[in-house]
């Protein structure tokens, strides 16, 4: 067997370590003959380590060594130390003068160490390779004073004593131990116990089994894909395991090493190896080397930025690293996105890396690949389009060459490879790549290549599938440049969890989705509105799915998105009624849930402010479609049935109004509500509750549906009289399909009780996700009924205390004790201090408006969200007496953003300049410290 399949090839130069090997071993022998033993051994070693490992780090970070260098140098300075320790073991400390057969033992390096592919903090990954599977005592203590003294050296160390007949065995039943022998390379012992067991792994395990070791590998990479969000576009990516991180250029590297029985792939971070092989052109092995080494670089920061195995690039690691990778200039968001757009970039030409090299695998080694995409199996039959083909199972292009004479076959085959859900050959898309030239503006305002455009988005069997190959190629956003402009864009927020350009296709996704029918069950309400649109209205859609983020990063993204889609519009050739409703849907695509969210949509006012930017019922359907599709792409767990419950209520409120059947006139509507309720009670009931009731106000009835106003009846009933000469109480309820919990508060009204029941949900740990306040006007006795209802979660999004009835039962007891004004023992709890979301910068922003008839006034604020801000901020209206009537609760990953309806108390309902900027001033102090105000 050749030596270089065991060893770093011969080839390749060994790196210089810094580390003497002669000087470390004289050291260690006068340590052993001194008595110094162990101990100054585990002392000289730390320290040539120690010393090593800092210099590596200097030289790199000063540039003189790029990643890879840089990984392979780490490599060697551990095979420095490994070595060593094994030779003063066997020479002073575990001595075997004449070893037997069983005393036989080959020390070898596998996995990435195998590789000599080693980060600061990467695990050591060793075989201890025996002869007799009955360990002797001499191989026992060997192992385990190698193993004691680098765990002493402070390395984390994975290793293995196993026979050959035992690797061979494991090998063939776990595709985990195979791999790791693909990287086996000699250390130290028997070098002909290791050369005995790559020879017959080649010949027992791998020779003739590579369909079976693709399959299983690629398996493997789609279920680590999976845990790591399923995207190469996730804003904060893995390095290491995440799509398009280093572990798939691995992948790559293993299929091609397990196939290369002729020893012609000697070394992983060789690109010239892989082109040898014929797995890559020139151009292609160039974009390998430049993909591994800036994954490397940025994993070798993260490790010693980190102090440890860290692979998650966290927004915080973020802020540090875009510095480290040469964008420090500008504002922190601005340099992060410029790093981490290259990083993105980087990931994408990870994924073209991996489809040329399957593609090549294919035709040479005739084993199918599994397709790169989840598209449905499509028809190969009767393609009727001469300039295309299939090739090995993929579309491709009959003549490359076709695409310089006539480049529209380029959207063809995007068209057709959607229409018919075939997945396109990797061929075909490096074709397009050396001609992405020709994507030029003359070819953007070609009209048949619009109608191409146009019938890809509305027949292709999955339209984000297609989009996100387009995109990956470089198409999509050459084609519409509006798009090109978000490609990789990264969004600097705890908020979302994909670059711009992939939410927009999982946007798209769910909108596709939507249309199909295939999210009924789950979203019922907007699922038979986009089942319901027309051909155009589904054509505006899409159109307005694919544009709707253009303008971030361009100045106010609404305007300045409206502005682009205008422009797209036109140059596909849209008629003016299709580009006017999508730059309207764009500039207005954030109305709806800000609206939902953040208003009383209870109140008439709202409704109809609302119905008329809308305007008419087309328009209101395609923007409640595309927000609920817009929420759904941002993340997992970002939307929930309390937000598609208030879009819905919009959306229905909203459609009545535009139809003529909403009743405005609330204290007709509120009486009609009030005898319905009252008729639905026994006598009994009705005669008692009726009093309280009646003291609620107009605007209460308008609040809830007959359901919940039926459930405050009963709650109501079991109430009695307070001292203070009006019903008092509180009770809580699960809401369970819409994950929160209700916690209702029935008592008289007193200046601060908002506050205090602020604080009291804030000492609870819950986090409020809406709120209903209903103060009726002062009676004849001098007092006013409250009735608030509160929507509380958990930090997890989930109804607070919905598996902990003593929470529930604590919450209860304080908001008791809170209608008493007895709140001054409560603490909030300290935020756990989070690096990732103070890596954030959120500036504290206080907006004043007033409602369309001036009966209040609406205080927006925003801020960074912390335990308790809720009750600081509601201490500064208290303080400034005003009356909260409806609070708006929205948290966004790092930022709260709170509206408050507010009213003066017995004086004009707007508030004079004076007054607001005294209020702006403290809520900005109470946004911005992060120390709890007193209350």
């Amino acid at each position: 067997m050749p030596r270089k399949s065991l060893v770093i090839p011969d080839r390749v130069s060994a790196p210089h370590t810094g580390i003497d090997s002669e000087a470390l071993r004289e050291k260690l022998t006068e340590a052993a003959e001194t008595g110094g033993g162990r101990t100054q051994a585990l002392s000289i070693l730390g320290a040539a380590l120690a010393l090593a490992m800092t210099h590596a780090q200097k030289r790199f970070n000063h540039g003189r060594l790029d990643g890879l260098e840089t990984a392979r140098l780490i490599s060697a300075i551990h095979d420095e130390i490994v070595m060593a320790i094994w030779d003063y073991a066997t020479q002073h400390e575990v001595r075997a003068s004449n070893p037997t057969e069983s005393e036989r033992v080959a020390l070898c390096a596998v996995g990435g160490y195998g590789r000599a592919e080693m980060a600061p903090f990467s695990d050591l990954d060793l075989l201890f390779l025996t002869n007799d599977k009955k360990t002797s005592s001499y191989v026992e203590r060997l192992t385990e004073f190698v193993l004691y003294m680098l765990w002493d050296l402070g390395l984390k160390v994975g290793h293995s004593v196993r026979t050959v007949d035992q690797s061979i065995k494991l090998a063939k039943d776990d595709l985990t131990i195979l791999t790791a022998l693909l990287d086996l390379r000699f250390l130290r012992g028997d070098e002909a116990l290791s050369a005995e067991l790559y020879t017959r792994f080649r010949r027992e395990v791998t020779k003739g089994s590579g369909r079976a070791y693709i399959a299983g590998k690629l398996a493997e990479r789609d279920d680590r894909h999976e845990r790591e969000g399923n995207s190469r576009y996730v804003i904060e990516p893995n390095i290491k395991e995440g799509k398009g991180g280093l572990r798939d250029l691995h992948v790559l590297y293993w299929i091609a090493r397990f196939l290369d029985q002729e020893g012609q792939l000697v070394d992983p971070q060789r690109a010239e190896d892989y082109v040898g092989m014929g797995l890559f052109d020139e151009q292609a092995a160039t974009r390998f080397r430049r993909a591994a080494d800036v994954l490397w670089r940025a994993r070798h920061n993260l490790h010693w930025m980190s102090g440890r195995a860290s692979e998650v690039l966290s927004f915080d690691r973020q802020v540090e690293m875009c510095r480290l990778m040469g964008h420090a200039s500008g504002p922190v968001e601005v340099a992060v996105e410029r790093f981490m757009r290259e990083y993105f970039t980087n990931a994408k030409d990870v994924g073209a890396l991996t489809r040329i090299a399957c593609s090549k695998l294919e035709e040479r080694r005739a084993i199918k690949i599994p397709s790169l995409y989840n598209l449905l199996p499509g028809s190969r039959r009767d393609l009727k389009n001469p300039n295309l083909t299939i090739t090995t199972g993929r579309l491709n292009f009959k003549n490359p060459l076709e695409i310089k004479t006539d480049p529209s076959v380029i959207l063809q085959l995007f068209e057709t490879a959607g229409r018919r859900n075939l997945d396109i050959h990797p061929d075909a898309l490096s074709a397009i790549n050396f001609r992405l030239n020709l994507i030029d503006s003359d070819f953007r305002r070609d009209p048949d290549n619009a109608a191409l455009f146009l019938r890809l988005l509305g027949s292709a069997k999955a339209p984000a599938a297609t989009l996100r190959i387009m995109n990956e190629a470089g198409v999509l956003g050459r084609y519409l440049p509006e798009f090109g402009g978000i490609v990789a864009r990264t969004q600097f927020n705890m908020h979302h969890a994909y670059t711009v350009d992939e939410h927009t296709l999982r946007l798209v996704d769910e909108a596709d989705n939507l249309i199909a029918g295939r999210m009924s069950e789950k979203t019922p309400t907007p699922s038979e509105v986009a089942m319901a649109l027309t051909k155009q209205e589904r054509r505006i859609l899409m159109l307005a799915c694919l544009l709707h983020d253009t303008g971030k990063g361009q100045g106010d993204q609404c305007v300045e998105g409206a502005q682009l889609a205008r422009r797209a519009c036109r140059r596909l050739g849209q008629p003016r009624e299709v580009t006017d409703t999508v730059a309207w849907i764009v500039h207005s695509h954030l109305d709806m849930s800000e609206t939902a969210q953040r208003r009383d949509i209870s109140d008439p006012e709202t409704i109809a402010e609302f119905a008329s930017l809308v305007g008419n019922q087309s328009r209101l359907r395609l923007l409640y479609v595309l927000t609920v599709c817009d929420i759904r792409a941002v993340g997992p767990g970002v939307w929930n049935d309390w937000k598609g419950t208030l879009l819905k209520s919009l959306y229905l409120t909203t459609r009545d109004y535009l139809e003529g059947r909403a009743d405005l006139d609330r204290p007709s509507r509120a009486a009609s509500l009030r005898e319905q309720l009252l008729e639905r009670l026994s006598l009994d009931i009705a005669n008692k509750i009726a009093p309280t009731v009646d003291r609620l106000g107009p605007n209460y009835w308008l609040s809830f549906d007959m359901a919940d106003l039926t459930r405050h009846a009963r709650f109501i009933d079991k109430l009695k009289m307070s001292e203070r000469g009006l019903v008092e109480g509180v009770h809580t309820r699960v809401d369970r399909p819409h994950d929160a919990t209700e916690l209702w508060v029935m008592c008289a009204d007193r200046k601060g009780l908002f506050a205090d029941l602020a604080r009291v949900i804030g000492s609870c740990g819950a986090s409020v996700a809406g709120a209903r306040l209903h103060t009726g006007p002062v009676g004849d006795d001098g007092k006013a009924q409250v009735l608030n209802v509160f929507y509380l979660q958990n930090a997890d999004c989930k109804a607070f205390g919905s598996r902990n009835e003593n929470a529930r039962k604590t919450l209860m007891v304080r908001a008791q004790a809170a209608i008493e004004g007895d709140t001054d023992t409560l603490s909030i709890p300290a935020a756990l201090g989070s690096r990732r979301a103070e890596a954030i910068p959120v500036t504290p922003r206080v907006r004043f408006s007033d409602s369309a008839y001036g009966e209040t006034t609406i205080i927006e604020v925003e801020g960074r969200d912390r335990p308790g801000l809720l009750s600081a901020l509601a201490a500064v209206l208290r303080d400034h007496d005003l009356e909260v009537l409806s609070a708006h609760i929205e948290g966004l990953g790092e930022k709260a953003i709170d509206a408050f309806y507010v009213r003066r108390q017995g004086e004009d309902a707007r508030l004079p300049e004076r007054l607001r900027r005294r209020v702006r001033a403290d809520l900005v102090e109470a946004l911005s410290d992060p120390t709890e105000m007193a209350a």
